[in-house]
């Protein structure tokens, strides 16, 4: 990337070049496709390619540049050689890492409640951390297996620490009893990962919160308590009305 400025500040210039290298493999070693590729204005306009064995024009900016180049007999017996000395040698040394690397999928489920309808439920089944790419992510309610319009999921997502991320979302009506399931079979893992979600009931929903709001009204009473014994002053008497907090 380059540009310029000249008198009086006005851009002179701005341009993107680029040169690309790729090493293509089939069979491991055994058929190697090199591709040294050049690029100007993000067009590509010339190339070497390993199985034509000479620089190769893409337009008529690159047409003068592929015939100078071949008529050097340095630079073609260098590229030729790159298939062996660049591509085989680096698979050798990165495909422990590359090829044979496994990341294991980490699951989990969330649920939302749907924002264009006030009774389904959105049930978001989170798959993170795997490697290599393909993968494959079910739902199921009450050991069936759900498909159709109401199952979608999000484009794959690069962490960029060589780990992918993604998720699928099943629109539902969760009932009392239901039992959903979100599973994931990966090459990284010899049996599949199953994680299941039941829905909660109102009753079971309204005591958990009485029990969240009892212990933060229980934090409130006790932390003046605390503060006069640390300062060694005798707590006050309770006057007037008493208030008693009751949870069931």
């Amino acid at each position: 990337h380059g540009g310029g400025r000249g008198i009086g500040g006005g851009v002179l210039a701005l341009f993107l070049y680029q040169a690309r290298t790729e090493c293509r493999f089939q069979n491991g070693t055994q058929r190697v496709h090199y591709l040294d590729r050049y690029f100007w204005g993000r067009q590509e306009y010339v190339r070497f390619d390993s199985q034509v064995g000479k620089f190769v024009a893409l337009t008529e900016l690159g047409r003068q540049t592929a015939e100078k180049w071949n008529r050097d007999r340095d630079i073609l017996q260098r590229k030729k050689a790159e298939a062996d000395v660049g591509c085989r040698h680096n698979y050798g040394i990165e495909e422990p890492f590359v090829r044979d690397r496994r990341g294991e999928p980490i699951v989990t489920i969330t649920p939302m409640d749907h924002p264009a309808t006030s009774h389904n439920t959105l049930l978001i089944c989170n798959v993170g951390g795997f490697f290599p790419s393909k993968i494959v992510i079910k739902w199921f309610k009450n050991g069936e297996e759900e498909e159709g319009s109401h199952v979608m999921s999000t484009d794959l997502v690069r962490n960029g620490d060589w780990t992918f991320q993604t998720e699928v979302m099943l629109e539902t009506q969760p009932e009392r009893g239901d039992v959903y399931t979100c599973q994931v079979d990966h090459v990284s893992v010899k049996e599949s990962i199953t994680v299941q979600w039941e829905p909660q009931s109102d009753a079971a929903r309204s005591k958990l919160w009485t029990g969240i709001v009892g212990f933060v009204l229980g934090l409130v009473f006790v932390a003046p308590g605390n503060a006069y014994l640390k300062e060694g002053k005798e707590l006050p008497s309770p006057r007037g009305h008493q208030c008693g907090l009751q949870i069931q």
